[in-house]
């Protein structure tokens, strides 16, 4: 069955997704729509919403569908941001949504629906679908996701550190401010005198002992050793921190501790705020092989 030039362009550009919109704009009216239902070029795909049949159904497809059928200006946020603009991996498997406040949209599968106001400096349009701007997205990722995200947008110069410490002044006074204040925190110059308080705090908690901060061995300053079993745990800066010089420089720690007999476990900030009793486990094995 025929599809008018400009709607299949409009099917292409959005993943193979039309809207009721699309097919009036198109000069289609509610007959000619149900022609094509009925024909099965056209799937619906809910209130409003279709997808060409001869397209692929892609995760892109999914997305765009899941903020469509949350209703008018609703606007991807979290880490399906960040995918979308090639900044995560995968979506996640519940898709975050913010709407404005004061309007309920129906449940939708897998997505979560934030009620909330942007700035209209937070919203971008990509690929024809609003989106939270980048430091936003990578930010609110971090919270959903992990923090390696930032940091990769940082290492990649898709944002600025002023670019997210911006985007967190504009959620003062938010639900997320305390937590988005964090993460500018923890990346800033002072990461690994943090990363390592967080560390102590594992161990504290787990009633590890024996172990010393910054003991010194083999010409450095182990950021937490436990002497007895020669045992050194060492804490990786950010990669947006790291030139070549300063990768050299760890490596040559690492080898030259291991040279001296120690044996060496490195955590990131990551590792020890998002995985602590993975890192937990690691140092008691660490301890008891070393026994």
């Amino acid at each position: 069955m025929h599809l008018p030039p400009e709607l299949r362009r409009t099917a292409l550009e959005h993943d193979g997704v039309l809207t009721a919109a699309d097919a009036r704009a198109a000069g289609l009216d509610r007959a000619a729509v149900q022609r094509r239902l009925a024909a099965g070029v056209w799937r619906r795909r809910g209130r409003g919403l279709y997808t060409v049949a001869d397209h692929p159904v892609t995760q892109r497809t999914k997305v765009r569908l899941a903020v469509l059928a949350v209703g008018p200006r609703a606007v991807l946020s979290g880490t399906a941001a960040a995918w979308w603009q090639g900044l995560a991996d995968a979506p996640s498997s519940t898709i975050t949504v913010t709407a404005p406040p004061g309007r309920h949209a129906s449940p939708v599968d897998g997505v979560r629906v934030r009620y909330r106001d942007l700035d209209d400096a937070e919203v971008i349009v990509r690929s024809g679908l609003p989106v939270t701007c980048l430091p936003l997205a990578v930010l609110e990722a971090a919270l959903e996701d992990s923090i390696t995200i930032v940091d990769n947008a940082l290492l990649r110069r898709r944002v600025s550190l002023k670019q997210l410490t911006t985007a967190v002044d504009r959620r003062t006074g938010t639900t997320d401010a305390h937590a988005l204040t964090r993460i500018i925190e923890a990346l800033g110059t002072g990461a690994r005198s943090a990363a390592e308080r967080v560390a102590v705090a594992l161990l504290e908690d787990a009633d590890i002992d024996g172990w010393s901060a910054n003991h010194p061995a083999a010409g450095y300053f182990i950021d937490v050793a436990f002497p007895a079993r020669q045992l050194a745990v060492e804490i990786d800066g950010f990669a947006h921190h790291r030139d070549a010089t300063t990768f050299q420089n760890d490596r040559k720690r690492r080898n030259d501790l291991i040279a001296s007999g120690w044996t060496v476990l490195n955590f990131t900030w990551a590792d020890l705020t998002e995985r602590g009793d993975d890192v937990v486990a690691r140092i008691r094995q660490a301890l008891s092989d070393a026994a």
